[in-house]
């Protein structure tokens, strides 16, 4: 699969706060393809303001982005892909192992 068409893919995913799709909003900053993985990385603490009530506001919305990205990788057949936040590079899916 090409770049193109994981971006294709990601645009299916909304901000559920703005109702925007989220490569449009700028939420995914970059996309890489090593081997047989996808990896996504998400402008999220970026785009977080500081401070824990808004880490707070902000993880349930960060976390149903995450859910939805699972669940239209996984419809599309894509078997190995990883999300990370591209500041933090905290890790987002899979789980830690």
């Amino acid at each position: 699969m090409e770049k193109i068409e994981i971006l294709k893919l990601l645009k299916s995913v909304k901000n559920p706060f703005t109702d925007v799709d989220i490569v449009s909003e700028g939420l995914v900053s970059k996309v890489s393809i090593e081997e047989n993985k996808v990896v996504i990385y998400l402008a999220f603490a970026r785009n977080t303001p500081p401070g824990p009530v808004s880490s707070a506001l902000a993880w349930p919305l960060q976390a149903k982005i995450v859910r939805d990205i699972i669940d239209v990788f996984q419809r599309a057949g894509i078997g190995k892909f990883e999300i990370l936040d591209d500041t933090t590079l905290q890790r987002y899916y899979p789980g830690d192992e």
